[in-house]
């Protein structure tokens, strides 16, 4: 089964890069099956119903979502549809899937969305106890596990906790792809973080003066994006059956690594 993986797609920068490279990317690496985190992809805060059907249009099979799957006004609709799965590790009665099942030919996919506990605010459950309880009622050929988390340490702490009972810990959120791509002991297929897909010069796809002035002078605001200048586009093949991995990092004025 061969995976392509997009890191969190940020608002209009990030929906133009993924047009400019989609397309070519799709074509190069012949995925089977590609998801996609929307966490920002609308305007910075989840995912919207019109780019769900669009991008299902387009080859996207499954959507992730993370700390922002309930900003929208709109995301009890959103969170309905069969193709999304929000963060399983909020607490019981929460809208939405804890995981998405795929069927492609006879095979069976399983996708996993996670929220780490470090440095988020969140009140939610463990993700180790979480994926724990949800092994036991998953069925499926392969699982693959988004982790959207702040941490690397947690990140990389559950891959092992997990390593040999999913086929693959992807993590998103920090928006800065990390080189980390490996193979675990038992075979699970890892990766802190895919990165973002957007501009390039933003602070994590924010507005480059506006992160300037806030370091400086401690005051809040709201995050406004960096809304020019060259793109980039992450995101990560994973080929589950030959237990292969490979980051795709395409920077504008860059080479492809």
């Amino acid at each position: 089964m061969k995976v392509l993986f997009i890191g969190d797609v940020y608002m209009e920068q990030g929906r133009k890069a993924f047009d400019k490279y989609f397309d070519s990317v799709k074509a190069e690496y012949k995925p089977q099956f590609i998801i996609v985190n929307g966490e920002n992809i609308a305007d910075g805060n989840g995912l919207s119903e019109s780019i769900y059907k669009d991008y299902l249009k387009r080859g996207v099979n499954v959507f992730t979502l993370g700390n922002h799957t309930f900003s929208r006004k709109d995301y009890p609709t959103v969170l309905a549809f069969p193709y999304v799965a929000r963060p399983a590790n909020y607490g019981p009665g929460t809208v939405g899937n804890e995981y998405v099942t795929y069927k492609y030919n006879d095979k069976t996919i399983v996708v996993v969305n996670l929220l780490g506990r470090i440095f988020m605010r969140d009140p939610i459950e463990s993700p180790f106890l979480k994926m724990d309880a949800l092994l036991k009622e998953i069925k499926a050929d392969y699982i693959i596990v988004d982790i959207h988390a702040e941490a690397t340490s947690e990140k990389l702490t559950l891959a092992h906790y997990l390593d040999g009972r999913v086929d693959a810990v992807i993590g998103t959120h920090t928006h800065v792809p990390t080189a980390d791509d490996m193979i675990l002991p038992k075979g699970t297929l890892y990766l802190s973080d895919i990165g973002m897909t957007g501009v390039k010069y933003g602070i994590i796809g924010g507005e480059v003066d506006q992160g300037i002035r806030k370091f400086i002078t401690g005051v809040p605001e709201r995050v406004r994006p960096e809304i020019s200048g060259p793109l980039q586009f992450n995101a990560v093949f994973l080929d589950l059956e030959r237990r292969m991995i490979k980051r795709i990092n395409i920077r504008e004025g860059e080479s492809w690594t």
